[in-house]
């Protein structure tokens, strides 16, 4: 009994060997084979590449054309690529959109159904790529398909905002509130100036994540027309949102009632205070020099720090720090005021 079981352990041993030796065995062979298809994909870039930058400097194909072949097919989609990462002209980006459109469709087409999500995720990076903004309609459809992951989601949107698409305020509206705020301020910096307007114009319906990144995108991109607007949420209860919008505004440079921005200077928020610091400097509102002298005493570096450089905005302003490094009583001004004067490299 003792001996069959040995025998039987035996021959267990044998075949679980042999599997694994047949498992080996063909794991290389898929191996040489991926090696033999990448060096020929590669050699076939070597002999396309010059006809490829040809083709995209004068618009004459040559023998870009894909064949039957796998490797020249993929050979010509990584130089197309590569080419349209380095090359910038809207000569050369019509061209692009132009051989993609002819020679690529149906393979995009057709890879934005596949099962895997990872394929799927590289035919919208090659549309945003290749400019192939013909296949909106087919990214519509993909967009109300209850399987899509979000992050395919948050790509199409970038693509409609990228593509001027005139849906894209709509999807925005009721855009999924797990999107972060870096993708969201991305898409709303590829909008053009008629779609953000629109969706600005509905702006006390939108959710506070959305205020958010408009009243960013606002200072961001220097849209003036939205002073008035601005000049409302200054006054809005969300403080956050009053942060924003002095932010917007010290970017901007836009025009600022000083009757509000003086309220600011006696915040209990030393956001706000820095902000009102920051907004001050940049507009050059002589009026407000005390208030800037008076935050360099101030508990918090980060307000100190911008009002010292506020201060520095105004004609004068170095004399104005020398005259509190040798006047004040307050360490804390004087020590912020010498910082910054080192860091003009004047003598004081």
């Amino acid at each position: 009994m003792f001996e069959i079981s040995l025998v039987l352990l035996f021959i267990l041993f044998l075949a679980m060997f042999f599997i694994l030796i047949s498992l080996f065995t063909y794991l290389l062979i898929i191996k040489h084979f991926h090696n033999q298809k990448r060096i020929k994909i590669d050699d076939l870039k070597e002999t396309y590449r010059l006809d490829m930058f040809h083709f995209l400097q004068s618009g004459e194909e040559g023998d870009l054309q894909p064949d039957k072949t796998e490797e020249k097919f993929i050979a010509l989609i990584e130089l197309l690529n590569e080419y349209s990462n380095v090359l910038d002209s809207e000569d050369v980006k019509g061209r692009i959109s132009e051989f993609a459109q002819k020679h690529l469709t149906n393979y995009i087409k057709s890879e934005l159904k596949q099962r895997r999500w990872s394929l799927r995720m590289n035919a919208l990076y090659s549309i945003e790529d290749f400019y192939m903004d013909h296949l909106v309609d087919e990214l519509h459809k993909l967009y109300v398909k209850k399987n899509v992951t979000r992050t395919e989601k948050f790509q199409m949107l970038n693509l409609f905002a990228k593509f001027h698409d005139n849906k894209i305020v709509y999807y925005l509206k009721d855009v999924d509130p797990a999107i972060s705020n870096f993708t969201l301020l991305s898409i709303l910096s590829l909008l053009k100036e008629e779609h953000f307007n629109e969706l600005a114009d509905d702006f006390g319906s939108l959710s506070k994540q959305m205020q958010y990144m408009m009243i960013e995108t606002i200072g961001k991109k220097q849209y003036l027309n939205h002073v008035n607007l601005m000049q409302k949420l200054l006054e809005n209860n969300d403080e956050e949102l009053r942060i924003r919008t002095l932010k917007a505004f010290a970017n901007t440079g836009a025009p600022l009632d000083e009757a509000i921005l003086s309220k600011f200077f006696q915040s209990t928020s030393w956001q706000v205070r820095m902000m009102a610091a920051k907004a001050a400097g940049v507009r050059r509102i002589s009026s407000f020099k005390d208030s800037l002298v008076a935050l360099l005493s101030d508990r918090e570096y980060v307000v100190r720090s911008e009002a010292a450089k506020a201060i520095l905005q105004f004609k004068g302003g170095v004399d104005i720090l020398r005259k509190v490094v040798s006047d004040s009583n307050d360490d804390f001004a004087k020590d912020m005021a010498l910082e910054w004067l080192e860091k003009e490299g004047v003598e004081y």
